[in-house]
């Protein structure tokens, strides 16, 4: 057993060295790390030579100065439904460009000279270039991890499901099946060839579908089901997403899996059913989309947490245990013998890469900015929130 906690040391090394690239130090100001959603009526505020706090957020949200002559007074807030920005009462703010409509789209600030008709055209092209907004739960835009919008997301969950039923339709046997010398495996799969255990192939599904059911249990109780619904889907892509590129690297390597190695004089002696050896399946060992999946779960699912979470450790004993349970998987696919050590280390960079990945093209659906006020009325500082609701 010591080559697979040799593995599981390798996959768990890998991982974390990942997850740092993705996870700033806990004391960055989690204000930095989100990014306004664009959306079909969404406005962004022209620059104005004085810009005083503003917010945009959903009804009852307030932003208050922390400094200056208008510390301790409350803004106005936008209506309900509405986007923009809204201006503090103070008399220092007349200077400022107004806010745009909410029904209008967002563009660069015109040139003063700039004609009207060009200025429409301009819109009217931002306008038809907008992105379509998903919004589970419109009393409460801010659950939500992510953003979703439905020219983005429906095409990656279809594509990547197409992907996902490629591998179904290889039919042809391994080329070398039904046994396969190990003379060109390297070092450390030959460590593992002629593997095979239907106890641990079954063991490494239920840790796969562990992990999905994991991921809604700890999702749904916290946001509501619709906003869970809403991270799923970007969970679901990230998961598609490496069964996708898992799919295309076994169908083009077609590399044997280890249960098919053995001697090729003695084809009694290796412990798989010749039906098994002779199947479509025995091909597709390198690499593997168990591993890829499991690892995908858990890179999306740790990036959903910390943006509900930021200032919390839930995300990091959530992607800890879930790192553990994803290296279970992969160990127990090549105790399987379905898959080489390589293969695995294979499947847990590819999934949790993509997993770092789907989720962080994803933004969130409100962000914190700061606002500062220099007019000479005093200096004003405060926080403001802008997003679409």
């Amino acid at each position: 057993m010591a080559f697979a906690f040799k593995t599981t040391v390798a996959i768990v090394t890998i991982q974390c060295s990942v997850i740092a690239l993705a996870d700033p130090p806990s004391a960055a100001p989690a204000l930095t790390m989100q990014f306004p959603a664009r959306s079909r009526g969404a406005t962004t505020p022209a620059p104005a030579p004085v810009a005083a706090p503003r917010a945009q957020a959903s009804p009852g949200t307030t932003t208050t100065p922390t400094s200056g002559p208008g510390a301790g007074t409350t803004p106005s807030t936008p209506a309900p439904g509405t986007t923009g920005t809204a201006s503090t009462s103070d008399p220092a703010n007349a200077g400022a460009v107004p806010a745009a409509k909410a029904d209008e789209p967002s563009i660069a600030p015109p040139a003063p000279d700039a004609p009207p008709k060009k200025v429409e055209e301009a819109k009217e092209v931002a306008k038809t270039a907008d992105l379509t907004p998903i919004v589970p739960s419109p009393k409460d835009a801010t659950r939500p991890a992510f953003q979703l919008y439905a020219e983005i997301d429906i095409p990656i969950l279809a594509v990547g499901t197409v992907f996902a039923y490629a591998r179904r339709t290889k039919t042809q046997p391994a080329f070398c099946a039904p046994v396969c010398a190990t003379t060109d495996l390297n070092a450390l799969d030959k460590l593992t060839a002629g593997y095979y255990s239907a106890g641990w192939s079954r063991a490494s599904d239920v840790g796969l579908y562990g992990l999905a059911g994991a991921a809604a249990l700890l999702l749904i109780p916290d946001e509501g089901f619709l906003p869970a619904l809403n991270d799923g889907v970007v969970i679901a892509e990230a998961t598609l997403s490496a069964t996708a590129v898992a799919s295309i690297m076994t169908l083009a390597a077609g590399r044997p899996r280890p249960f098919l190695f053995g001697d090729p004089d003695h084809p009694e002696s290796l412990k798989a059913p010749a039906s098994v050896r002779n199947s479509g399946n025995a091909a597709l060992s390198f690499l593997s989309s168990h591993t890829a999946e499991s690892f995908a779960i858990v890179t999306s699912l740790y990036l959903a947490e910390r943006r509900l979470h930021p200032r919390s450790l839930r995300s990091k004993i959530i992607l800890a245990g879930g790192l553990s349970v994803a290296s279970f998987v992969g160990l127990a696919r090549v105790m399987a013998g379905y898959h080489f050590i390589t293969d695995v280390i294979g499947g847990a960079v590819v999934g949790s890469s993509l997993g770092v990945l789907i989720g962080s093209v994803h933004p969130s659906p409100v962000h914190l900015v700061p606002v500062v006020n220099d007019s000479p009325a005093g200096r004003q500082a405060g926080i403001g929130i802008q997003g679409s609701f």
